[in-house]
């Protein structure tokens, strides 16, 4: 404690703010609107003792709203804050927009890292016609402008003719409502063919897939006996971007990594790797602790400590092979960014709404803002939830649909669910113990699902959860290089 400065608060034109000191000795505020500033230690103990003379700091700190105007008309602020906070929380009068199809559990790859175990492949474990027709109409009730219709794990390409119902019939339904409809595929793209990617192109669905890194890690990740994922994988994501080039579509495969034990001395690697296929960003997910990940702990968990200098190292990895190699690699680098730190920089601190990530929001977008239909109809708040049901907990099964239910009818009974009240009362941030007064959480969130797994309380106890530490070390580092990252933007 004898390091903690003492300030005498006498500044009373201070408008509400968080504020706290970074490991480079200066202050980070930043308040409910998103908006924010770093302050020399100097410079904030004379705001807080009304003392601070500099009118070019006090400007942007006014227009920052941390502070009043002397000349201000109180209750013409409290009417633009009212609206500042309704524009940035703008997703909470909406209801959702993305929705999850599991339309089979099967799946070709039995990942060291998942989160669930994969059944035989059994056409019992396939969504029906009828059962995909009916979820489709549930999806349309929403109260959302917009609409994105996600193939999720396992392997969606497995049950073929579901993809396809599902996106033609939503098509044809779209007519009626004129919502702007998206489609996204989730894959790992070994069952891909030539029929299934112009399938896709022309219908403009958006493809995901996981490359965990060079092939001696994405193999030892997805461990096959008698064929590479690696080779497969990265065949595909060469073709697809081909022929998004040469049907002159603006899109690339957009590529996921999970970080398991064995990439964390490979950041190059994985970058040039990256690169060369020609992919905008990369996104590193670190593991979770869910359901079967967390019996393979001895083999690919690795620290907070490790995980910490092996985004750090990726990251200026980034930076150096920008600056040294962008007039060579132009066309392909120029773009190139570590999307989580472009989400939170050139999204999240430089926009005046919420990132558009589900479990960066608060309250989190379980339910409101995804949801999850299993093959069988059962509804879950989120895929994650989903999955903890394979594992035989079914707590979190919202509902189930019914045929012979309207879909109006199931609409409302989701909403009006216990399970959702219970969702967004225990992910709205600002009433959790240290996020109510933490700057860094205007722009993180939390996760029920992942508190729930560590202490069996949907609320989250922050300093005994890896995740929510794991955010603050990612946003305070950026925070420290904001100004190389925004140079090079």
């Amino acid at each position: 404690m004898k390091n903690i400065p003492l300030f005498e608060l006498r500044n009373n034109n201070l408008l509400p703010f968080k504020f706290k000191k970074l490991s480079s000795g200066k202050y980070f505020l930043s308040n409910d609107y998103g908006e924010w500033v770093i302050l020399s230690e100097n410079d904030f103990r004379n705001l807080i003792e009304n003392k601070l003379d500099d009118e070019n700091i006090k400007n942007i700190l006014v227009q920052k709203n941390m502070i009043l105007s002397e000349w201000v008309d109180f209750s013409k602020v409290v009417n633009l804050l009212a609206g500042k906070w309704l524009l940035r929380h703008h997703y909470l009068l909406h209801w959702p927009s993305l929705h999850i199809v599991v339309v089979t559990l099967w799946c070709n790859q039995s990942c060291r890292y998942c989160h669930a175990s994969a059944p035989w492949k059994d056409k019992k474990y396939n969504m029906s016609k009828q059962m995909a027709k009916k979820v489709v109409d549930v999806i349309f009730q929403t109260t959302s402008w917009e609409i994105t219709i996600e193939f999720q794990w396992w392997e969606p390409l497995y049950n073929w003719d579901v993809v396809k119902y599902i996106i033609e019939y939503a098509e044809k339904k779209n007519e009626k409502y004129k919502l702007k409809l998206t489609f996204a595929l989730v894959s790992n793209l070994t069952l891909m063919d030539d029929e299934k990617m112009d399938y896709l192109l022309k219908h403009k669905v958006r493809i995901s897939t996981s490359l965990d890194g060079p092939k001696e890690v994405h193999d030892w990740n997805r461990p096959r006996t008698k064929w590479s994922s690696f080779e497969k994988v990265v065949y595909w994501i060469k073709k697809i971007n081909k022929e998004y080039k040469k049907r002159n579509i603006r899109a690339r495969v957009w590529a996921i990594a999970t970080a398991t034990r064995k990439i964390l001395d490979k950041y190059k690697e994985i970058v040039d790797l990256y690169i060369n296929l020609w992919l905008h960003s990369i996104f590193i997910r670190p593991l979770n602790p869910y359901w079967f990940a967390a019996k393979t702990w001895d083999i690919v968990w690795y620290s907070m400590e490790e995980y910490e200098e092996f985004y750090k190292n990726m990251i200026n990895y980034i930076r150096k092979v920008r600056k040294e190699k962008l007039k060579k690699w132009s066309n392909k680098i120029s773009m190139f960014k570590d999307a989580y730190a472009e989400w939170i920089i050139g999204y999240n601190l430089n926009s005046c709404q919420r990132l558009n990530f589900m479990e960066e929001r608060t309250p989190c977008g379980a339910v409101l803002w995804q949801i999850a239909y299993n093959y069988d109809g059962k509804i879950y708040t989120c895929d994650e939830w989903r999955m903890l049901a394979e594992a035989w907990d079914y707590s979190f099964k919202v509902w189930e649909i019914s045929l012979e239910k309207s879909a109006k009818q199931i609409r409302k009974e989701l909403i009006t669910n216990v399970l959702t009240r219970y969702m967004v009362s225990s992910s709205i941030i600002d009433t959790i113990p240290w996020y109510d007064t933490n700057p860094v959480s205007n722009y993180c969130g939390v996760c029920p699902i992942y508190s729930y797994i560590k202490s069996w309380n949907l609320v989250s106890k922050y300093r005994k959860e890896w995740r929510m530490r794991l955010q603050e070390f990612v946003i305070e580092n950026l925070l420290s290089n904001i100004d190389l990252w925004e140079k090079e933007a």
